[in-house]
């Protein structure tokens, strides 16, 4: 069954949307750097292992939230492109690097969990029950340290601050119609 023809307008609307749920994962992906950033003292035997739980959950979230807007959505638009954000955007080697270093950690890491790169462990922690009885219990560890250094981490914030600010102009500048969003008035 084909999708049915989408008007002008439908279209422009559509990729309005897809730009403004990029904006937001691109907001969301910045956010997570930015608590990396805050958090991690960057010294992995400093902390808890349920700080280097959360520390990897920012990390998912960046690069995960990162890397949505690339992705096939079920939507009326396609997935987010650089050249959306028009010709006053453009990408250093190092920005391209990071990209593709983050693009591939979501690929083989956070949306589908290969083998050589989750560093988890298992472990049988057996309990003496008394007369000759035991508990064994089969503990999995690991999986919490992080793929981006501090560099890294400051790099890729860096980058998204630059992106933030372009999909923002790109978002208020759009061409669909705006006429059927509701209005809020802000006092200043």
């Amino acid at each position: 069954m084909s999708k049915p023809k989408l008007t002008p307008e439908q279209h422009l609307k559509g990729q309005h949307h897809r730009l403004m749920m990029s904006a937001l994962d691109f907001r969301h992906a910045l956010s997570a750097a930015t608590f990396l950033m805050e958090d991690v003292d960057w010294e992995i035997g400093r902390c808890t292992q349920e700080d280097r739980r959360r520390f990897k959950c920012y990390e998912t979230s960046m690069v995960v939230s990162y890397a949505r807007p690339f992705s096939t959505a079920r939507g009326m638009a396609a997935p987010f492109s650089w050249k959306q954000l028009g010709q006053g955007f453009a990408m250093s080697g190092e920005e391209n690097n990071l990209h593709e270093m983050l693009i591939d950690a979501r690929n083989r890491t956070y949306a589908h969990s290969d083998g050589d790169h989750s560093g988890i462990t298992a472990s049988i922690w057996r309990t003496n029950l008394g007369e000759g009885r035991t508990f064994d219990f089969l503990s999995v560890e690991g999986g919490e340290l992080l793929l981006f250094d501090q560099a890294q981490v400051q790099a890729i914030h860096t980058f998204l601050w630059k992106v933030r600010h372009h999909i923002d102009k790109a978002v208020q500048h759009h061409p669909a119609p705006k006429d059927d969003l509701p209005v809020r008035v802000i006092d200043v």
